[in-house]
C-alpha cells in the first residue's frame, strides 16, 4: 500500500491509494452514487424528507423562526438549523468548513432570515454537531472508495442536494448554496450535478489536487470530488468567490485558480480577514441576493 499527498485539504495529508471504484444506492428509495466514463460523480434518488422541532422565535424579530431538522433517506440522519422569515424572498443552504457544527452558524442564519433570506445550516457528517459520520477526511473516503463503500463526501453532496430539494419545495423561491472552506468544495460539487440551485458563493476555497505519481485509481477518487473539475459545470448560474489575500490555510493564488475555471457568469471579490465566512463576506452575500 503507498501513499500519496493530496494538496489543499484541511486537515488532510496523505491518502492511502488502492483499487477499485464505487457505486452505491442500489436499494430502492436510498440514493444512487456513481462514476461516469470521465470520473465524475453523479447522485440519483436523493430525499428531502425531513423532520422538524420549532426551537422558538428569534429575539428582535417576532418574524423569524427557529427549527432544528433531520433529514432521513439518504443514509442516517442528518441535522440542520434553519432560520426562516414568514415570507422569505430566497433562500441559502449553507455549508460549513471542517471542524465547524451548525450551531456556529445560528447567529448568521437568524441575520440572514431577518433581510428575507431564509438559511438552512448543514451540520455535515463527522463535523462534531448533530449528524454523526467519521472524522478521517478524504484519506478516509479513499479507503472506503476502493473497497467500494460510499466515501462520506459523496454523502455529504447528497445531504446538500437534499436540502435544497427542501427549501424549493417548502418555500417556492430561488435557493443557492455558501460553502465556506471545506463547506466551500463539496459546496461546489452540488451546485454543478443539481440543477435545482440558483447559483453559489463560495468563501475561503479551492480546488483539490492529487501528487502526480498517484495511482490511477486515486486520480480517479480525487477527480470525482475536486471542484477545479466541476466549478465550470455550475454555469449558466452565476458563480461568487471570496477570497483574503492573508488566507494562510488556503492560498489565495489557489481560490483564483478555482474562479478562472469557472465559466460566466462569474465573480471573484477579496476580503478583509484570514479564512473563512465574515460578516464583511454576509454583507456582501445577501446583497447579491436582494437584487436578483
Amino acid at each position: 500500500m503507498k501513499w500519496s499527498a493530496l494538496i489543499l485539504l484541511l486537515c488532510m495529508t496523505a491518502v492511502v491509494l488502492g483499487a477499485g471504484c464505487t457505486s452505491s444506492g442500489a436499494e430502492e428509495g436510498v440514493p444512487f452514487y456513481s462514476l461516469d466514463d470521465m470520473g465524475a460523480l453523479s447522485v440519483t434518488g436523493i430525499s428531502s424528507v425531513y423532520e422538524e422541532t420549532a426551537t422558538g422565535i428569534s429575539s428582535g424579530n417576532e418574524g423569524v423562526s427557529l427549527s432544528s431538522l433531520f433529514f432521513s433517506g439518504n443514509y442516517g440522519n442528518v441535522h440542520a438549523i434553519l432560520a426562516a422569515p414568514s415570507h422569505p424572498i430566497a433562500a441559502v443552504v449553507m455549508v460549513p468548513g471542517a471542524g465547524v457544527a451548525a450551531a456556529a452558524h445560528q447567529e448568521r442564519a437568524v441575520s440572514y432570515a431577518e433581510k428575507g433570506i431564509a438559511m438552512l445550516v448543514l451540520d455535515l457528517r463527522g463535523n462534531g454537531g448533530g449528524t454523526t459520520g467519521h472524522t478521517e477526511g478524504l484519506s478516509g473516503d479513499l479507503r472506503r472508495f476502493s473497497s467500494g463503500n460510499t466515501p462520506q463526501w459523496y454523502l455529504t453532496i447528497g445531504d446538500i442536494m437534499a436540502a435544497r430539494m427542501m427549501l424549493t419545495e417548502r418555500f417556492g423561491v430561488p435557493v443557492y448554496i455558501i460553502g465556506s472552506s471545506n463547506g466551500g468544495m463539496t459546496g461546489v460539487v452540488a451546485a454543478s450535478i443539481d440543477s435545482g440551485d440558483a447559483g453559489y458563493f463560495g468563501v475561503s476555497t479551492s480546488g483539490i489536487s492529487v501528487a502526480g505519481d498517484a495511482s490511477p485509481d486515486a486520480q480517479t477518487f480525487v477527480r470525482s470530488v475536486d471542484p477545479g473539475a466541476y466549478v465550470a459545470g455550475i454555469s449558466p448560474d452565476p458563480v461568487w468567490l471570496f477570497h483574503s489575500p492573508s488566507d494562510s490555510v488556503i492560498p489565495y493564488q489557489n481560490g483564483l485558480s478555482l474562479f478562472n475555471a469557472a465559466e460566466d457568469p462569474k465573480n471573484f471579490e477579496v476580503f478583509n480577514g484570514t479564512h473563512g465566512i465574515t460578516s464583511e463576506v454576509d454583507t456582501r452575500i445577501t446583497g447579491v441576493i436582494l437584487t436578483f
